[in-house]
């Protein structure tokens, strides 16, 4: 699916990726950074984007970002589920169980925002692509955020379980599963867990610009159904495979 002239709706909206798209409709819990992308979106493509505030663990407001598109643009022809945070306290010793907002924002807000894109994309004549952010974490182990780790493979294996969607109705659900990146994320672990998830971590950060490239690929590459997307400064952007065929079911 060409980008150009489609609606999309992106949840987390603070990062930059909504500059690639065409109509947006953007959804975050910082109305300030939601409201500034808008700004810098409209101003070089008048009346392009559109903000709400968006708690994405609340139902009636991620059913609001959907009634947004459809009353301003018309169509949910995109739909990006990018909203996310990561574990800023030890597992172990974490009394408070600060870890159950990583899976309701992570995990269980994915989950509704697929089921809602679904839901609008289920009689479109021309489909549409949902993509899912995942994580490296996603993909390999984290010692040092196990639940982040634990939610992001849920997105993974939620994601892959929607591959033939896209020959039954044209839907293409894909995951993007980045290495470190210079985002918030990162900034709160650092802050959270000090050098030894630095060392952990390592120097070397994927850029965001070929993060977003990987979110214009898992859009736009026909190709591409149930598929995780690895980001990685080693070998950039790949279709993570896993080795051994699923058995019969």
């Amino acid at each position: 699916m060409k980008i150009e002239g489609k609606t999309a709706i992106i949840t987390g909206a603070s990062s930059g990726f909504g500059k690639a798209l065409g109509n947006v409709v953007l959804g975050d819990i910082s109305a300030p950074a939601g409201k500034a992308l808008v700004d810098e979106i409209n101003a070089q493509h008048p009346r392009r984007a559109v903000f709400a505030v968006c708690d994405v663990t609340s139902k009636k407001d991620q059913e609001a970002l959907f009634t947004l598109a459809k009353t301003q643009f018309g169509s949910i022809d995109i739909v990006i589920n990018n909203a996310g945070i990561g574990e800023t306290r030890v597992f172990a010793t974490d009394t408070t169980d600060s870890w159950l907002s990583v899976l309701r924002i992570d995990l269980e807000a994915v989950i509704l925002g697929t089921r809602l894109a679904l839901t609008h994309m289920w009689e479109n004549t021309h489909g549409g692509v949902i993509v899912n952010t995942a994580s490296l974490a996603g993909l390999y182990p984290q010692p040092f955020q196990p639940v982040y780790a634990a939610a992001k493979g849920g997105v993974v294996h939620f994601t892959r379980s929607f591959d033939a969607l896209a020959k039954e109705r044209g839907i293409r659900v894909n995951a993007v599963c980045p290495s470190f990146s210079p985002t918030g994320i990162v900034e709160s672990a650092k802050k959270a867990y000090g050098p030894e998830i630095a060392k952990f971590m390592g120097s070397d950060m994927v850029p965001v610009e070929l993060v977003i490239d990987a979110f214009i690929l898992a859009i736009e590459d026909e190709s591409l159904s149930g598929a995780a997307l690895r980001v990685t400064t080693q070998h950039g952007i790949d279709r993570y495979s896993w080795a051994r065929s699923r058995p019969s079911l």
